[in-house]
């Protein structure tokens, strides 16, 4: 694997270690970055979309993760806001095309009871 690509996924899961978010969606988000390497690799072996796609679709459910809780970790927030401008910059320095990367909406309120 390449060293920008293992640098960038390893600073981003420590990253998302130190934001004050659910265990449960530190261990999802986790997950998720973990299953990237072979996949930039096909990707990077192949440019087959599918592999795009499946990319986008796990940074998809990292930010996801990032946001989801009952109060807003800022540090969370910075990190899901830093995400797509740096996963550009990764594919640029790559030779990849650029994934197209949808900031998650707020996270739903429960609904009080009237």
């Amino acid at each position: 694997m390449d060293e920008a690509l293992q640098a960038h996924l390893g600073a981003l899961e420590d990253e998302i270690q130190a934001t004050v978010i659910p265990g449960g969606c530190k261990q999802s988000a986790a997950w998720c970055i973990g299953q990237l390497p072979p996949l930039y690799t096909l990707f990077r072996q192949t440019s087959e979309s599918r592999y795009g796609e499946e990319i986008t679709r796990l940074f998809q459910c990292v930010l996801k993760e990032l946001t989801k809780g009952e109060t807003a970790c800022p540090k969370a927030q910075r990190l899901v806001s830093s995400i797509p401008g740096r996963l550009q910059l990764l594919h640029e320095h790559l030779g990849l095309p650029r994934l197209e990367l949808k900031s998650p909406g707020p996270s739903p309120r429960a609904r009080k009871a009237r």
